[in-house]
């Protein structure tokens, strides 16, 4: 049975977007499920650096209905480039140790309080930058990653947002007079 749940891309953004800065996890340790299954892949970055990018990810923008394999979206892509340019990588495998030196050991090892802190103390700098814009311009932009959150995606091509519930906002409608008759009526 397919539970499908539909939020308007209004809600999908507001909330993604509170996630942009800093997000404090509210509960006990993030999983890293089946992490060694698929984390052998990769092509630039050994396994340390790319679980460590992994549980920043999660630790930046956590999801309960987002598995290992979504958040490795954001890994893959930097991996990729990696292997593209030695200064991507060497920026990958000094941002890691920062992280792991904050953490006074490694950082996926330390709890969710310390590696909180960790996050907060590292906000602006570059690898913390990196993981961000990453994660906001490729693992949101992901429709695997949309069809699990339950959003539908841009509306361009499916006749618009006036046509597609724009006018369903909860607010005061205009009067007829502040509404002028358009195009589409």
């Amino acid at each position: 049975m397919k539970n499908n749940v539909n939020i308007s891309r209004r809600s999908f953004l507001q909330k993604a977007g509170k996630t942009s800065g800093f997000v404090v996890l509210a509960g006990g340790a993030v999983q890293l499920s089946s992490f060694n299954a698929w984390a052998a892949k990769k092509s630039a970055i050994d396994n340390h650096v790319a679980k460590t990018m992994l549980l920043v990810g999660k630790d930046m923008f956590p999801g309960k209905r987002f598995t290992d394999d979504l958040y490795m979206i954001a890994v893959d892509s930097l991996d990729g480039k990696a292997l593209k340019d030695e200064s991507v990588k060497s920026a990958l495998v000094k941002g890691v140790a920062e992280f792991d030196k904050a953490a006074g050991g490694k950082y996926t090892e330390a709890s969710i309080k310390k590696r909180m802190n960790v996050l907060k103390s590292m906000e602006g700098n570059n690898f913390f930058n990196t993981m961000r814009g990453e994660m906001v311009n490729v693992f949101f932009n992901n429709k695997r990653v949309w069809d699990v959150a339950g959003w539908e995606g841009a509306a361009y091509d499916k006749g618009g947002y006036y046509l597609r519930g724009f006018q369903d906002a909860d607010w005061p409608q205009p009067s007829e007079e502040a509404s002028p008759k358009g195009w589409w009526e």
